[in-house]
């Protein structure tokens, strides 16, 4: 079997891939599995920011930086990454969104049509979501 066919038909239906950064404290790989869509070289992700602290009660409220999650903090410090999806390790960068809002909801239409409407929910486009998208081959 051809290897790149196989990469692109794991990239367009696989469940899941691995995401390597590089952490931006250590220095070090950190990998993270996640779901994502693929289109026109462009892998697509999203995440959701982590749940602030109630200040309520006195505990410290966490910034911004400190809800998202540490790949995408990577992400920010060093765009270069690598996906492992099949047989295959890729490399990709980083892009930052000059659109959020368009890219987030390009994101999760890719991933509805990937997953269904039932897994992918209108809450996706809610919440402080990110849309997060790795150009792959760069």
């Amino acid at each position: 079997m051809d290897p790149a066919w196989s990469t692109t038909r794991a990239l367009a239906e696989a469940d899941e891939l691995e995401l390597v950064t590089i952490g931006r404290v250590s220095g070090r790989p950190h990998s993270v599995r996640l779901r994502f869509a693929y289109a026109d070289g462009v892998v697509w992700l999203r995440t959701g920011e982590r749940p602030s602290a109630p200040d309520a009660s006195g505990v410290r409220r966490r910034a911004r930086s400190e809800r998202q999650a540490d790949w995408v903090r990577n992400l920010e410090h060093d765009p270069h990454a690598r996906v492992r999806i099949a047989d295959a390790e890729l490399t990709a960068i980083y892009e930052p969104s000059a659109d959020i809002a368009g890219d987030l909801r390009r994101a999760v239409d890719l991933l509805r049509q990937k997953y269904g409407a039932e897994w992918v929910g209108d809450w996706y486009l809610e919440m402080g979501r990110i849309p997060v998208k790795l150009r792959l081959g760069a």
